[in-house]
């Protein structure tokens, strides 16, 4: 096989691994995104249609305190029972092997065609 093939097969390995390493970053940062927009958004509640606010800023209190300027209570308690939390957990759950695996192979990649370029230079330099 000539070398500039060799070189050419090498280079399209290490770009298919930081494609894929890439990809799935992409993938895990889309999760990450979900969980985030889940976190940090109203909403409204689908038993009785009331505003929610985001569970980021909703203060645990609000649950059991009913002033008169706050939400009534049952309101605040659908509210807290409406948003799934399971879907925003599950989210950052296969964010984590998503990221470490497109973490490994886009470092990889780019690691093999790195040390290859520094090879070809030092091979030059004792030419």
């Amino acid at each position: 096989m000539h070398p500039m093939a060799i070189e050419q097969n090498f280079r399209m390995r290490a770009g298919r691994l930081q494609s894929w390493g890439t990809g799935l970053l992409i993938a895990a940062s889309l999760f990450w995104i979900y969980a985030a927009w889940q976190v940090f958004t109203p909403y409204e509640s689908t038993y009785n249609k009331v505003n929610c606010p985001a569970p980021f800023t909703s203060e645990r209190r609000d649950l059991y305190v009913d002033d008169s300027n706050s939400w009534v209570h049952e309101d605040a308690l659908r509210c807290a029972s409406d948003r799934d939390w399971p879907e925003p957990l599950a989210a950052l759950v296969m964010s984590v092997p998503l990221s470490a695996t497109g973490s490994a192979l886009l470092t990889a990649g780019t690691v093999s065609v790195r040390l290859r370029a520094h090879d070809r230079e030092m091979h030059e330099a004792q030419n």
